[in-house]
């Protein structure tokens, strides 16, 4: 079996840019280990002939085709980071292949967010794929997504890499700074925190880990030196987020800092010390695997990581507030059984973990043995 995933490099744009650029390159790494997959390709849908920028650890690993070239080349196109042409997939799916699209990000927020925000999207038509993957956490849209589709609708494994942080740790070890939580860094009382949602979806929003910290610091202001809100600089002169955030404790301390987007490794490796997220229905992220990868406390709100970092409930900040806390208390002393969990949790997420690799091979084998499903329009 060969095996397609769509690609969108960006021009420009690096592998930290989005989570989505990262999953291309850990599903590419899975399915290249299952025994009948012959060969794994990515497939350029950007037209742009290369891959984002630093993706050095596992690029060059996997050929990237232009998709007019793809038709002969695969038996099964995943769509993923790039979205598929509309007329290729009809005449590759004519020809016998298989189309499967792989949703990352969360189905409804995708569908509803472009229309109130007149935002661009890629919707593609009904009945052109023969099989959805969902990830866990999105299991509660798969009735909405077979309504869209029109077409069967399965659950596969979440999967992540340290691979592209250690890439960066790397770098930023260049520019003289250090990643890694390091022993103590909470003991010396003032910490430094960071908040790094994308601010570009309701669901992923950084208000809440915001009015958290201002708790936090309400309680407490010699607890809280500094707090980075990262990817907030466009919204400095927006008279709803001024207003919120102008009105806050920190704030009239000096200690919040609007900023725009870095990546992870670099911000974290500038002093701070602890990370504060929320989420609304998106309750696997990225950005959750990097904070525990490099040891840090995580103060979350998401059930299916209740079991790492300092989980508070849904959007209760007191909670949150209290979880930060503790972290400030307890971290160093649980390090190793804090850092032991985290790479727990870590393991089970591998592409190279086996039962990752025999959930989607057994995905691979139903969707090439069923016939394609005819739905009423």
């Amino acid at each position: 079996m060969r095996v397609g995933v769509s690609a969108l490099p960006a021009a420009g744009g690096d592998i930290w840019s989005n989570g989505i650029g990262q999953n291309v390159f850990h599903l590419a790494c899975l399915l290249r280990s299952i025994p009948f997959v012959e060969q794994v390709v990515l497939l350029d849908c950007g037209g742009e002939g290369q891959l984002p920028a630093h993706t050095e650890p596992v690029g060059g690993q996997f050929p990237l085709i232009p998709l007019v070239e793809a038709d002969g080349a695969i038996d099964i196109a995943i769509e993923l980071s790039g979205g598929l042409d509309a007329e290729w997939t009809r005449r590759f799916r004519a020809r016998g292949g298989k189309v499967v699209t792989h949703l990352c990000g969360q189905p409804y927020a995708a569908l509803v967010e472009p229309t109130i925000f007149s935002r661009p999207a890629n919707y593609g038509l009904a009945e052109r794929c023969d099989e959805v993957w969902l990830l866990p956490k999105d299991r509660q849209f798969s009735a909405m997504m077979r309504g869209v589709h029109r077409c069967p609708v399965e659950e596969v494994p979440y999967l992540w890499s340290p691979v592209f942080l250690d890439h960066a740790a790397e770098m930023v070890e260049q520019e003289g700074l250090s990643f890694g939580y390091r022993a103590g860094a909470l003991a010396k009382g003032a910490v430094s925190a960071a908040i790094f949602e994308p601010n570009i979806s309701t669901i992923k929003m950084g208000i809440l880990p915001f009015l958290i910290c201002d708790e936090v610091h309400r309680a407490d202001p010699s607890a809280l030196a500094r707090l980075r809100f990262m990817n907030t600089a466009q919204f400095a002169k927006h008279h709803t987020f001024v207003m919120m955030v102008g009105r806050s404790s920190l704030y009239s301390a000096g200690k919040v800092s609007l900023e725009g987007r870095d990546y992870f490794a670099r911000v974290m490796g500038g002093g701070v010390d602890i990370v504060v997220s929320h989420q609304i229905d998106c309750p696997q992220n990225y950005l959750y695997l990097d904070v525990l990868a490099g040891g840090y406390p995580l103060i979350h709100n998401s059930p299916l990581f209740a079991d790492v970092g300092y989980y508070y409930p849904a959007s209760d900040v007191d909670a949150g507030r209290a979880q930060f806390e503790l972290a400030c208390r307890e971290h160093d002393r649980n390090l190793a059984s804090y850092r032991a969990r985290a790479n727990e949790k870590i393991a089970s997420l591998s592409p190279a973990n086996s039962a990752n690799r025999d959930a989607y091979a057994r995905r691979l084998l139903a969707v090439t043995s069923r016939s394609a499903p005819r739905y009423a329009a």
